[in-house]
């Protein structure tokens, strides 16, 4: 409940919710939803199949996912990149079409959504009623923004509020919530996912299944050679060989492949780039040389340094891998297990 306050409630205040929600007959969702927290992996695992299978989800369900979307939300990574403009704006809809299934007025919920999406003006959230349609202008706003730029601002507590819309909203039925949200299944369980990944280091899998498996021939570009297989596991592993350094560079599993590429990507001829597992930067190799690019990983401290052709040559072939079309199906049952990262 802390997360959700400016100050930690007193025990008190604890049970005097819990005795107003167990009146409302929404203790239950919360109790669900703990049980379901006590095992997350294969909760979310639950969750997808039954999602696949075309069954509907109960309101806990749909609360524990959104608590894993909130942290998908607000937990970055160092690459601040992801989640992308897109996804944010979808999870803004799905906020939306939650709160359009009130079934009475929740203006103090209004309020407490317009207060983390940060609204134009902070005047309206002091009157004591507020306007119904400021919520959706608001986020018309927002989701207008992030369509327009890619370096719009985030409204990275959305997640926040949509987990409030599912645990405090006086909502017409369970079978209407399934109905306004499957639209945004895919979005949600994304960022859930990514949530999950970043909390609890691991991917949203049971067992070692693997639906696709392959080796994929090698790609050689210049100087670098990009090997591939895909393990029992499903996992995609990677062997970067530079011939002119004398190196063979693994890449272990989707997350780390990922931010490489976003690495390779987005480190531009002067600056730096930082990431959960590499850290990358232009810098002259030696005073009074040309500007080379170098990476350093992080759990090992080696840093590998690269001229300007070396770089292009890396960047090309791993591009050109991770495009092919027969490791398409892979990388997006990676994107599911692991969200968007």
């Amino acid at each position: 409940m802390s997360n959700h306050h400016q100050k930690s409630p007193s025990v008190s205040d604890v049970a005097k919710l819990l005795l107003e929600s167990a009146i409302d007959d929404r203790l239950d969702d919360r109790v669900a939803m703990a049980d379901l927290r006590a095992v997350p992996t294969e909760a979310l695992w639950s969750l997808r199949r039954k999602c696949e299978h075309g069954q509907d989800l109960s309101r806990a369900e749909w609360l524990f996912l959104a608590h894993y979307v909130q942290t998908g939300c607000e937990d970055w990574a160092e690459d601040s990149a992801y989640p992308r403009p897109e996804t944010f704006a979808q999870a803004l809809e799905a906020l939306l079409a939650v709160r359009a299934l009130r079934v009475e007025r929740g203006a103090e919920l209004d309020r407490y959504y317009l207060g983390n999406l940060g609204p134009r003006e902070s005047a309206p959230l002091k009157l004591p009623q507020i306007d119904s349609d400021l919520l959706p202008k608001r986020v018309e706003e927002l989701i207008r923004e992030l369509c327009q730029s890619t370096f719009a601002r985030k409204p990275v507590f959305v997640g926040r509020c949509l987990f409030v819309a599912l645990r405090d909203e006086r909502l017409d039925g369970t079978a209407s919530l399934n109905q306004s949200l499957y639209p945004y299944w895919s979005v949600l369980y994304g960022l859930a996912a990514r949530g999950h990944y970043l909390r609890e280091r691991r991917p949203v899998r049971i067992g070692s299944e693997c639906r696709v498996c392959f080796s994929p021939p090698p790609l050689t570009n210049g100087d670098h050679r990009v090997s591939m297989r895909i393990a029992d596991n499903g996992e995609l592993e990677m062997l970067i060989e530079m011939s002119r350094k004398r190196i063979i560079y693994p890449l272990g599993c989707y997350p780390i492949i990922r931010e490489f590429g976003g690495m390779l990507e987005r480190l531009e001829l002067k600056g730096w780039w930082k990431g959960r597992e590499f850290f990358g930067f232009v810098a002259p190799a030696v005073p009074a040389q040309s500007t080379c690019f170098s990476f350093r990983h992080r759990a090992d401290g080696i840093t590998v340094t690269f001229a300007p052709d070396e770089w292009q040559s890396l960047r090309e072939v791993f591009q050109t891998a991770l495009a092919l079309p027969e490791l398409q199906a892979v990388l997006a049952e990676l994107s599911m297990v692991y969200g968007e990262l």
